[in-house]
């Protein structure tokens, strides 16, 4: 079971591309900080995303795991470096040996030191279109849409339109 950070949660939902998710993974892991970060801030700011996570959190998709006293340790020492909701799904991931969903590149960098494999948003809608769970249209349209909120630079949004012309 990936263990994710709030970005990708965030950017999926907001692309509206969590319905694919739950086909694509039985269930996903956050740690309790992204789960602060996304539903218990997100709602008291008035976020829908907030309200679709929750409700996969009811459905039992989305799982919040407490952290062992090692991981805690662990994200602990990250902090100083990176966000908590970062420090603590990477303590998480490495703790459950799990695939790692994340956009902040310290934090991919940081997962890189502990040989945890990461994926941005961009990478899991490549998964999703490279599957077929979604359409090249739809891919491209949401590689652009993604791009369009400012979120990444124009440079890796065409990198990966282009590499989602293998999948073509």
């Amino acid at each position: 079971m990936p263990v994710s950070n709030s970005s990708p949660l965030i950017h999926l939902s907001r692309l509206g591309k969590l319905g694919y998710m739950t086909q694509a993974f039985s269930s996903v892991m956050i740690p309790p900080a992204v789960r602060a970060e996304t539903i218990t801030r997100g709602k008291s700011e008035g976020y829908g995303d907030a309200l679709a996570l929750e409700r996969l959190e009811r459905e039992g998709w989305l799982k919040t795991s407490k952290l062992s006293p090692e991981s805690k340790r662990i994200a602990a020492e990250l902090s100083d470096a990176v966000g908590a909701g970062e420090a603590e799904a990477i303590a998480l991931a490495l703790e459950k040996k799990e695939r790692l969903f994340m956009d902040d590149l310290k934090g991919r960098r940081a997962a890189e030191l502990y040989r945890i494999e990461t994926t941005t948003t961009l990478g899991l809608i490549l998964e999703l279109f490279a599957d077929r769970a979604i359409t090249r249209i739809d891919y491209q349209k949401n590689v652009k849409n993604y791009g369009s909120q400012g979120w990444i630079s124009g440079e890796i949004i065409q990198d990966f339109i282009e590499r989602g012309k293998e999948f073509e």
